[in-house]
């Protein structure tokens, strides 16, 4: 079986290194390089709201933007969820060269694009959402109590809102 075509692409601030995987075939490049154009404002509203930022390191990121199949195996290998689902994300906070790598993201095209359908809401913004979901639990917020869920997700709602996203949770 022939391999996606995969395009790599490094963005970079003073305090973040963000490796993007691409799978071309499924992504919309115009998506991509809108997400990767907000990347710096995303990240600074996230460090604006929770103090977040390592003065002395980088913070290195990695993100797969996937598809359904990579997701269902990551999700049935790490989870036991025979499923596909929009992000999973796997925390490292493993510090090197003074870069702390926090973690990876994957997402799933095909259920963020059924997702953003079926809340009627852009698919830019769905995946804004779910960057920022996924970063919160690189940082340790979970959602498995109804006071984490609720504390995780009010963060969402203030961060989202600063960058002018309707609340999600609506």
């Amino acid at each position: 079986m022939k391999e996606a075509e995969q395009d790599y692409r490094i963005w970079k601030n003073k305090n973040f290194v963000v490796e993007s995987r691409i799978t071309l075939s499924l992504w919309d490049e115009i998506l991509i390089n809108n997400f990767h154009e907000k990347l710096n404002k995303i990240l600074n509203e996230i460090d604006e709201q929770i103090g977040y930022v390592y003065s002395n390191s980088k913070t290195l990121i990695s993100i797969s933007f996937s598809g359904d199949k990579k997701i269902m195996e990551l999700n049935s290998f790490f989870r036991k969820k025979n499923s596909s689902t929009n992000v999973l994300s796997f925390p490292s906070n493993n510090k090197f060269n003074n870069t702390l790598f926090l973690g990876d993201i994957i997402f799933s095209i095909e259920t963020i694009l059924k997702e953003a359908k079926s809340y009627n809401i852009t698919v830019e913004n769905h995946l804004i959402h779910l960057f920022v979901h996924a970063i919160l639990h690189l940082l340790g917020y979970e959602h498995e109590t109804e006071e984490q869920a609720k504390k995780m997700e009010n963060l969402e709602i203030k961060i989202l809102s600063n960058l002018q996203i309707d609340n999600p949770y609506n």
